[in-house]
């Protein structure tokens, strides 16, 4: 064990203290058990940070690059996270993120994922139209999708090519994002605008945990 496991174990004890020994033990039962499976799970990315973590098994088709950053946590109980790849796609997921079960990310481009990011269950994250309604036998051209860090994205909302989602905004519930998104800014609706606004004076970025 590293020294870094041991610290992130002793803060997850020392954060559920209060909580019956059954549940702490449970907990960390449960953590270690993820930890281990991750490892055979994610085995078709091309690179998987320190502790990252699965719970259920995603769905990966990486014909292209696949690189997933530390503490990530991708959860597939309920329905698998999918993350495709086509032959020049690259898939980029920072440090601390967390996707839900259902969501699909697909690159034939490039898709970057920056750190501490929330992707709520049956997103969609798509660089591509996937198909030309004219031309059955070409792909159309991709557009790279960039999500900056702390961005949370509500369940099943849909990020299409070409955007880029700032830092600190939020995606509403069913979203349908089409044009990009200004830092710290909240949308909503298909297409998704403007709804609010955060103050980044009073935003606190989540230790990667």
């Amino acid at each position: 064990m590293t020294a870094t496991f041991l610290d992130t174990v002793t803060s997850k004890l020392r954060r559920d203290r209060h909580l019956g020994l059954h549940v702490v033990v449970g907990r960390s039962i449960r953590y270690a058990w993820e930890l281990v499976t991750a490892r055979l799970r994610l085995r078709g990315a091309d690179r998987v940070g320190a502790h990252a973590r699965t719970l259920g098994r995603p769905r990966i088709e990486n014909l292209g690059r696949l690189e997933i950053g530390g503490h990530v946590l991708i959860r597939s109980v309920n329905v698998p996270v999918e993350l495709c790849t086509g032959p020049q796609g690259t898939i980029r997921i920072g440090d601390g993120v967390r996707i839900n079960y259902g969501s699909s990310i697909a690159a034939h481009g490039a898709v970057t994922i920056g750190d501490r990011v929330r992707i709520g269950p049956y997103v969609m994250v798509v660089d591509t139209d996937f198909h030309d309604p004219y031309v059955r036998t070409r792909r159309p051209a991709a557009a790279p999708v960039v999500i900056e860090d702390d961005v949370w994205i509500g369940a099943k909302a849909s990020v299409l090519k070409g955007v880029t989602i700032g830092r600190g905004a939020i995606v509403g519930v069913g979203a349908v994002v089409t044009k990009s998104v200004e830092p710290f800014t909240v949308v909503a609706g298909v297409p998704a605008r403007p709804v609010g606004s955060l103050d980044p004076a009073r935003f606190v970025s989540e230790e990667v945990a």
